[in-house]
């Protein structure tokens, strides 16, 4: 069985393993964070509509959504490390698809691709996690990788938007294609097996009765969708934003990255905030923390609809506290929820990322179908993902006294 598995992981430089997982990790997710500047153009430039250009975003997240539920089984029987390679040499292949699309359907059958290698970083990066830390240590382990990711989202938008400007959209791929080059080869050269082959990993039985006994965990399926409502408030900023912040707004394209940074570094604060926590406080604790702030931005958010006060300064500051709350509970989910099962890593880690990418791209696609020119639509989706966050953290909630 899986648990009687030598732990590899204890052989492993976790210092070094840390920065091979976060380079990993930024270029995978920049890949949307960094052509977000150009969404809004990117209509007139394919002559489609702007609901097309939007399934770029949520047809990406349903590719690596779904992708991950090979992947996870492909880890445990090959390793971690050949499967992260040859994602990211998939991925390095189709970021250059992305670059050279002449029109709005073979954009999106490349952004496919793209999610569906992307989908090997975020399943290996859990899988990995689990092998090398254990209790509080992967809480705190999530949060610094969590404050080192969000990084890229951060300067990204920022530096998609001048590219636009200056060298067109299709640079942005174009250089995502030579960073995955770069990460890729680190991955060969430094990357350390963390984990032992398991032979059965991929026998259609044993990945039948690792996915059943997941799905029929109750705790398991409330943590990872308590952080897949979490990710889909994410995903409604990315897909709709734009929108609102530049063709109702009037921002700049070239600025629109400092509104998306902004919400970055609240992310990036919440992840401390989290790995601090950690030191003293169980996983559970961790949770309701980023609860409570998640929901006093939704609150805000409530407010600036009511009002009527929508600025993008209003706007941006209300989703900062949501993004705020985030950290904490991106933090804490993966612990609590791979804690909750004695199930492969593998297919665990796989499953997690499989059901929360998928909420996010309902969410995408929800305030892609509802769009109406306005934030409405926007606010009205992430207030209601917030409530949903809530109910999940109270249906798990230990009785009082127990657990934090």
């Amino acid at each position: 069985p899986p648990s009687d598995l030598p732990r590899a992981g204890k052989l492993v430089n976790k210092r070094l393993l840390l920065v091979i997982l976060v380079a990993a990790s930024a270029i995978t997710m920049m890949s949307t964070d960094l052509y977000a500047p150009s969404l809004a153009h990117l209509p007139e430039l394919l002559n489609t509509d702007p609901e097309w250009v939007k399934l770029t975003i949520s047809l990406n997240v349903a590719a690596y959504s779904l992708a991950t539920l090979i992947h996870g089984p492909l880890s445990d029987r090959f390793g971690r490390k050949p499967v992260l390679f040859w994602g990211l040499a998939g991925f390095t292949f189709a970021s250059f698809l992305c670059g050279i699309a002449e029109n709005i359907g073979a954009l999106l059958a490349a952004r496919m691709f793209q999610g569906v290698t992307a989908a090997v970083e975020g399943v290996v990066v859990l899988a990995i996690i689990r092998d090398v830390f254990t209790g509080k240590g992967q809480v705190r382990a999530l949060a610094l990788y969590g404050i080192a990711i969000a990084f890229a989202p951060a300067f990204a938008p920022v530096l998609g938007g001048y590219i636009h400007v200056y060298f067109g959209w299709r640079m942005n791929f174009y250089l995502l294609t030579g960073l995955a080059m770069l990460v890729a080869a680190l991955v060969v050269v430094f990357l350390k097996e963390s984990t032992v082959k398991d032979r059965a990993a991929l026998a259609p039985r044993e990945i039948f009765a690792d996915y059943r006994g997941l799905l029929a965990n109750g705790k398991f399926l409330t943590y990872i969708a308590i952080g897949g409502c979490g990710l889909g408030s994410i995903f409604v900023f990315i897909t709709a934003g734009p929108f609102v912040l530049i063709k109702n707004h009037g921002v700049p394209t070239e600025h629109f990255g400092y509104y998306n940074g902004a919400l970055a570094l609240a992310y990036i604060a919440g992840s401390a905030l989290a790995m601090r926590a950690a030191k003293s406080r169980p996983p559970m604790a961790v949770l309701r923390l980023g609860v409570c702030w998640a929901v006093f931005g939704a609150l805000l958010l409530l407010a600036v609809w009511y009002t009527g006060w929508e600025t993008p300064m209003t706007l941006t500051a209300a989703i900062a506290v949501i993004m705020f709350g985030e950290g904490p509970i991106f933090a804490a989910v993966p612990a609590l929820a791979m804690g909750a099962t004695d199930r492969r890593t593998g297919a665990a880690a796989a499953l997690i990322i499989t059901a929360e990418m998928a909420i996010g791209a309902l969410a995408s696609l929800v305030v892609s179908v509802v769009h109406d020119g306005t934030a409405r639509p926007m606010m009205a989706t992430m207030v209601a993902l917030t409530a949903l966050v809530a109910a999940g953290y109270w249906a798990t909630r230990p009785p009082r006294g127990q657990g934090g």
